[in-house]
């Protein structure tokens, strides 16, 4: 089994697409996590810059946010047909609101099934706040109930929101590494969805730990026999990244923090497999 090294537009996005996608290349990335405009111009212009350079694309949806749940439905549908029309390696969906009754998110998830089953394209839904799975043991009873459910797990999340590394959710986790389709790298603790700078010795503890959940995650993919596992970098850049106060100056440059987070995801792949 192989990796592919993601890497995400959000916070990039004032670079234009082909300097972009030349920087990633030349570090090493396989592909990219993004979502698409609804105009088939500006859609057919990105997908044919990653052609260009050979990379990998990963569709990336998070625009729903409609109140009215069906409006809401009519939304996920259409960004995740616009997402599909690019034949991305997978997509990666912030699905559902977390105010939603357990039913309707089901309803939403299983329009998405219905939509891989359709096209091919495999749909995984992140752990994300706000969405249906923004708790562990939230997350654990749609798991329960929906076999087919995978999810991109980005743990750190859970942490913020449980204010715990999750050692007293251990079945929730479990489960969830074992679901896991797409892994999202970012260092979380029990107050933040990231932390300033993982670099820091003082979120050693955080960093070990979420570094045995991605292990875990790359096992499970290996023991499985799939043909890849995807794993992205995702230190974001405002409001995830904190600033010096009354000031512009960012106390950790989202760019090279995600370089640390890259070795260290392959450095946990190299150890796995040798």
């Amino acid at each position: 089994m192989e990796y592919k090294l993601i890497y995400p537009r959000w916070g990039s996005a004032q670079i234009p697409w082909p300097e972009f996608l030349e920087k990633l290349k030349n570090n090493g990335y396989h592909g990219v996590e993004a979502n698409l405009p609804q105009s088939q111009k500006e859609k057919k212009e990105i997908i044919g810059a990653l052609k260009d350079v050979g990379m990998d694309f990963i569709g990336q949806h998070y625009e729903t946010k409609e109140v009215n749940f069906n409006k809401h439905k009519e939304s996920l549908k259409r960004h995740l047909y616009n997402l599909v029309d690019s034949e991305p390696l997978l997509i990666n969906s912030h699905t559902g609101m977390d105010f939603f009754s357990f039913s309707q998110n089901v309803e939403l998830i299983e329009l998405a099934l219905a939509i891989e089953e359709e096209t091919g394209i495999k749909i995984s839904h992140e752990t994300h706040r706000s969405r249906f799975g923004f708790a562990p043991h939230i997350c654990l009873s749609y798991l329960k109930e929906l076999p087919f459910l995978q999810l991109t797990s980005d743990f750190a999340h859970w942490t913020c929101v449980a204010e715990t590394l999750l050692g007293n959710q251990k079945e929730a986790v479990q489960t969830a590494i074992d679901r896991t389709l797409h892994i999202h790298a970012r260092v979380g603790s029990t107050q933040s969805s990231q932390v300033i700078d993982p670099r820091d010795k003082r979120y050693i503890q955080e960093l070990d730990q979420f570094k045995r959940w991605w292990s875990l995650m790359m096992k499970t993919a290996k023991d499985n026999d799939r043909d890849f596992v995807t794993f992205m970098p995702e230190h974001g850049p405002k409001p995830y990244n904190s600033y010096s106060p009354n000031s512009n100056t960012v106390l950790a440059d989202q760019w090279e923090v995600n370089q640390f987070i890259k070795k260290a995801l392959i450095e946990t792949w190299e150890k796995l497999i040798n």
